[in-house]
């Protein structure tokens, strides 16, 4: 069973263990973003019904809900990358300024993580600057659709449907 709205499915199996996987963090209260260890339940066996489930709420806390958008990016020979966007927003947050560097259009108040998809696992470790790199391309197609459907949205006097793929 899949939360609503969610890319996640809880592990239904009682034999996992817990890990940290890498991802970045884009804190509202810092000017870049950080490297940061998201605990993620790993089943023995990973199956189409018993995937990882990384534990956004261990990182952005349970002030607000969570949502989820799976991003696909192309590195500079075409190869396709996709990552796990999680993102949480609060109008009591200051903007994101490490967001605004990566889009400087983003009037964003919130926080975001972003992990690396893998080819047979949901997530797995976001290694290196060049994985770097494409992690914050992610985020910034991300923040641009928001920015896009916000603007339109506002135009027609409606509320904006976030994106969950991309």
């Amino acid at each position: 069973m899949q939360f609503p709205e969610s890319i996640r499915s809880p592990c239904p199996t009682t034999k996992s263990s817990p890990r940290r996987i890498r991802g970045l963090y884009f804190r509202s209260h810092n000017d870049i973003p950080l490297p940061v260890g998201i605990t993620t339940t790993i089943p023995d066996v990973e199956t189409a019904l018993a995937k990882r489930f990384p534990c956004f709420e261990s990182i952005l806390g349970t002030r607000a809900f969570i949502h989820e958008c799976l991003i696909t990016c192309l590195d500079p020979a075409g190869k396709k990358h996709q990552f796990l966007l999680a993102y949480q927003e609060d109008p009591n947050l200051p903007l994101n300024r490490a967001l605004q560097k990566v889009f400087p259009q983003a009037l964003f108040r919130g926080e975001i993580v972003i992990m690396r998809g893998g080819t047979r696992s949901l997530v797995v470790n976001l290694k290196g600057k060049k994985e770097q790199v494409l992690a914050e391309e992610a985020v910034r197609r991300f923040l641009c659709e928001v920015a896009t459907r916000r603007a339109h949205n506002r135009r027609y006097q409606r509320v904006a449907e976030l994106p969950t793929v991309l």
